[in-house]
């Protein structure tokens, strides 16, 4: 289990988010365990409520956007390409086909391959707001779009799109627009998916929980 696995699984918003889906898998549990059938229903529906609600949290906290880089770790700058945007929903992450990004509760998605100096490029989507002060450049006499970036050297699926980048990245972002765009893979997420710490932290809630109930009879 690398560092990021263990601090997505017991950081303390995992510990708390988890305990209501403990809850629920408990009352199940105990339902299923002889604990009478009024308690077998409601940890049926508590636990059938909680498993929408990950599903819910997993679609729009994960996707196949990135995430923003974590406070206190090392962020780094690099020049992107932009290959496309959409306008999605924010919550959902569903592409509004008639919406041009005013609207509230929308978000542009950017699709990016990413240089960073002395490492392998990388494509990636960047989830944004209509503010675009970290585009570099505008695709002026058919040049493409390009960008400036800040990521985690470590965690590259962990990348955005700063509001003021130093004037010496916008440089290097308007000069990558001159050369030929290379050829990179998607970035590949590893560690737990959104909303799973507090699917495997409710089991194991419910299961001391239970295992101590039916233990004292």
């Amino acid at each position: 289990m690398n560092r990021a696995t263990f601090r997505a699984l017991f950081g303390p918003p995992a510990l708390l988010g988890a305990l209501p889906v403990g809850a629920a898998l408990t009352a199940l549990g105990l339902g299923l365990t002889g604990g009478g059938r009024w308690l077998l229903l409601l940890g049926a529906a508590a636990t059938a409520g909680a498993l929408l609600l990950l599903a819910a949290v997993a679609e729009s906290g994960n996707g196949s956007a990135s995430l923003a880089p974590r406070p206190g770790r090392p962020t780094s700058y690099a020049p992107a390409r932009v290959h496309g945007v959409r306008v999605v929903h924010a919550g959902s992450g569903r592409t509004l086909r008639d919406s041009d990004g005013r609207a509230q509760g929308t978000l542009f998605v950017f699709d990016l391959t990413v240089v960073p100096a002395g490492r392998s490029p990388y494509r990636v989507l960047v989830r944004h707001p209509l503010d675009v002060q970290g585009l570099a450049g505008r695709g002026k006499d058919g040049a493409p779009v390009t960008a400036v970036v800040a990521h985690d050297p470590e965690e590259p699926w962990r990348t955005v799109l700063p509001a003021s980048p130093p004037p010496r990245e916008r440089r290097r972002a308007r000069e990558l627009a001159a050369v030929p765009g290379p050829a990179a893979p998607p970035v590949t997420r590893t560690g737990l998916p959104a909303g799973a710490p507090l699917l495997v932290l409710g089991v194991l809630y419910a299961g001391v929980v239970v295992a101590l109930v039916r233990a004292a009879g």
